[in-house]
């Protein structure tokens, strides 16, 4: 493409993306849904597929560093018991059914995996983004939920590990399994050993007066680790995520934030738009019957997984409720995992997480907006008060939720 076209294309590229975003924030929807569907109906024409295929990759490997960064180690060991206890019973509740419901439709364990892990993940980006733009940081089911997308991220992330080295190359076997699983972990203990262990190190090493060579020095670390989990059969979106929690251990984590958002917005927005881009819409007709069954369920069990959590946790019923139809959505992981189906042959697959993100991010992203009316609706009794006036601190969950614009 000669230099007049590229910028053409690129051009009318990112003016698009801005206004079918700017379409779906006026509804107050998820702009997530919106570049997928671009991608989708730009298929047909004629773009530039090395431009967008590496735009793509940046974006991924953005979206996996900030999600990263917005960890914190120190808070996450703190709240280790209910984390683990309250993901578990999430795990427990919709994991099984994405991997079943793969093994009834031929896909094998590969296959499995992969639906078991894009129709188990919530949407952190578009959850923490909601819960800021409607002021509900301090609703009493907000740490809770935090708590809940810290497991299912820490998990999907080591499952990505694992089905991006052996599993996916070959019939998976134990002996496969267990050496990706091994694999993943020790790549996960070497890096965040070295972040925690050699924090002092970090610190001094990015204490720059300049923006410019902090942001060029933080860039070189997000690259050479995805290229070194590359490098270990391992996804590069892996390696971007380790790199945002060993920054996340230092002192300059609010600095990183300020100087990432802006790009990982613009290149996470081409990054869906790319998945859109490989989704050939004529596989909708042969998976819409079970993405229409697996959305049903797919609400059905984050909400009753939400509900039995927030019971556990000593929630009044309205924020129980709350809590489960705040996990209702998808989004950023389950787009990665459905790159991976697409790569290794699962194309169907693919279309059907595809579908699966579109109706749970509108379906969630509803759900989260209509949450109080809904529980005023079922248990009108007055509730007990919020947890601001008790000192609530979303951080202490181990994750800290975006500033507005930061995400998507």
């Amino acid at each position: 493409m000669e230099h007049g076209g590229f910028l053409l294309g690129a051009g009318v590229l990112l003016g698009v993306l801005a206004l079918g975003g700017l379409v779906f924030s006026r509804l107050r929807q998820s702009v997530i849904p919106a570049f997928i569907l671009l991608g989708m109906a730009a298929r047909p024409y004629a773009l530039d597929e090395h431009m967008v295929e590496v735009l793509a990759t940046l974006g991924v490997v953005l979206l996996l560093f900030l999600m990263g960064v917005e960890f914190s180690l120190a808070a996450l060991l703190r709240n280790r018991r209910s984390i683990l206890r309250n993901g578990a019973i999430d795990l427990a509740v919709c994991f099984p059914a994405g991997f079943l419901a793969a093994l009834a439709m031929g896909w094998g364990w590969a296959g499995g995996l992969l639906l078991a892990g894009a129709f188990y993940v919530s949407s952190s980006a578009i959850i923490a983004k909601s819960v800021i733009e409607m002021r509900r940081s301090a609703n009493p089911e907000t740490e809770t939920a935090l708590g809940v997308l810290v497991f299912e991220d820490l998990f999907v992330a080591l499952l990505l590990a694992v089905l991006s080295g052996a599993v996916l190359v070959a019939e998976p076997s134990a002996l496969a399994v267990a050496g990706g699983v091994g694999k993943a972990l020790l790549f996960f203990g070497a890096v965040v050993g070295a972040a925690l262990w050699g924090r002092r190190a970090l610190d001094r090493a990015f204490d720059l007066e300049s923006d410019d060579l902090f942001l060029l020095l933080a860039a070189s670390l997000v690259l050479l680790l995805s290229w070194a989990a590359l490098a270990a059969g391992l996804s590069e979106a892996i390696g971007a995520f380790l790199a945002g929690l060993a920054l996340a251990e230092t002192e300059h984590r609010e600095r990183v934030e300020r100087l990432f958002a802006p790009l990982q917005g613009l290149f996470a927005a081409v990054f869906f738009l790319g998945f859109g881009l490989s989704i050939d819409p004529a596989t909708f007709a042969a998976v819409w019957p079970q993405a229409l069954s697996l959305t049903l369920v797919g609400v059905a069990l984050k909400v009753a997984g939400g509900w039995w959590i927030g019971r556990r946790e000593g929630l009044p019923p309205r924020s129980a409720l709350t809590l489960g139809l705040t996990l209702v959505p998808r989004g950023e992981f389950s787009i990665v995992l459905a790159g991976i189906a697409a790569a290794a042959g699962y194309h169907e697959l693919a279309a059907l997480v595809a579908m699966l993100v579109l109706a749970l991010s509108l379906v969630g992203t509803a759900g989260i907006r209509f949450a109080p009316e809904l529980g005023r609706w079922m248990f009108p009794r007055r509730e007990s008060r919020p947890l601001a006036e008790r000192g609530f601190n979303p951080a202490l969950a181990g994750f800290d939720p975006p500033k507005e614009g930061n995400r998507e």
